[in-house]
């Protein structure tokens, strides 16, 4: 079993990584992102710094992209894939975009 937290914040990430949490799960700060609120989640330098504080204590780190792609703003959840395998969020980068490569030709991203 893992302790799993969420982290709207870049303190919220490093109280739940100093608190034992073994992975935190965040998103960016736009439409990819069913939590996009004024106040959470991440731009990228401060998501960049999470990812770093996050694998220096030995944390994993999940990206959510959870919510449906619009055709007027498609390049929107293809940059936040893009954006996700180049941070390779929890190893998982490359992992993420092969399944939204594969859901896109299916017509389900």
């Amino acid at each position: 079993m893992e302790l799993v937290c969420p982290a709207g914040s870049l303190p919220a990430l490093k109280a739940a990584v100093s608190h034992g949490a073994d992975a935190v799960y965040l998103g960016f700060r736009n439409q990819t992102n069913a939590r996009s609120f004024p106040g959470l989640n991440f731009d990228r330098r401060r998501m960049n710094e999470g990812l770093e504080e996050a694998r220096h204590r030995g944390c994993k780190v999940y990206l959510a992209i959870n919510t449906y792609a619009q055709a007027a703003a498609w390049s929107t959840w293809t940059d936040a894939v893009d954006q996700a395998a180049e941070l390779e969020a929890g190893g998982a980068g490359r992992r993420l975009r092969r399944t939204a490569a594969g859901a896109a030709r299916r017509g389900r991203l």
